[in-house]
């Protein structure tokens, strides 16, 4: 007795099973059920292009489909690193030296954090330094930019 004989699984059956399974990836972390999906709408085809095709060869189709799919996905589709290289993250700190900004609030002790360029620092200064002073960054010391004011008659 087979035990498949009975079942009629038709090719948007499978394209049914490859939404559901795009669904699931909306819904869950990771990126597998992206590649199955692929896998289960390429079954489809397949049942589409030969109808009388068994459902033991349909299921064998989707598992090489699933690994065809996750190898070449993987290959082609690696995900993105998280966080920065260190030579990202050096070139964008020194490209800040030099830089000029407006104080939002004044320094105390010489010190003020606020941001700059779109990221919050730590401003340190030799001198206290009052609201709406103009400062260039000279330095920077881990995660804190050192900056001097801006004279009057200085260029920008």
């Amino acid at each position: 007795m087979n035990l498949f004989s009975e079942l009629g699984i038709e090719f948007w059956h499978w394209w049914i099973l490859a939404c559901l399974m795009l669904v699931l990836e909306m819904l869950l972390p990771g990126i597998i059920f992206l590649w199955l999906s692929v896998a289960a709408a390429a079954a489809g085809f397949v049942v589409l292009l030969v109808p009388d095709v068994s459902v033991e060869l349909q299921l064998i189709a989707f598992g090489v489909f699933s690994v065809l799919s996750f190898v070449i996905g993987r290959r082609f589709f690696r995900p993105a690193r998280s966080g920065a290289q260190e030579e990202d993250v050096s070139s964008t700190r020194s490209s800040l030296v030099g830089k000029t900004t407006v104080l939002t609030e004044k320094t105390t002790n010489g010190r003020v954090r606020q941001n700059v360029y779109g990221s919050s620092w730590v401003l340190k200064s030799d001198e206290e330094l009052v609201e709406g002073q103009k400062v260039r960054v000279c330095g920077i010391e881990g995660s804190t930019l050192l900056v001097e004011a801006v004279k009057a008659d200085d260029p920008d």
